[in-house]
């Protein structure tokens, strides 16, 4: 499987080896979870990236597994193409 570098909102976890991930899924809700810090790359402000797994892609959405533990959906979300990146 691929990796692919997912587009969200990153801020500060319940401990130092974490980190809180906001971002949207391909039906425009909000899905939020937290992602070991190891994974995550930050930009400016709470602008960020985390490393997920590719499991599938089909018209412009794609299947992916995130690390750490979800909060408002499962482990595997369909997301939309414009927001990943590569890793």
């Amino acid at each position: 499987m691929t990796r692919k570098a997912l587009k969200g909102e990153v801020h500060d976890g319940m401990f130092p080896a974490e980190v809180l991930m906001r971002f949207r899924d391909a039906a425009g809700r909000e899905v939020s979870f937290f992602a070991p810090i190891a994974l995550v790359s930050r930009s400016a402000g709470a602008v960020g990236t985390v490393s997920v797994r590719v499991i599938s892609a089909e018209n412009g959405e794609y299947l992916v597994e995130f690390p750490g533990d979800v909060y408002g959906a499962g482990r595997v979300v369909a997301v939309r193409e414009s927001s990943l990146v590569s890793a």
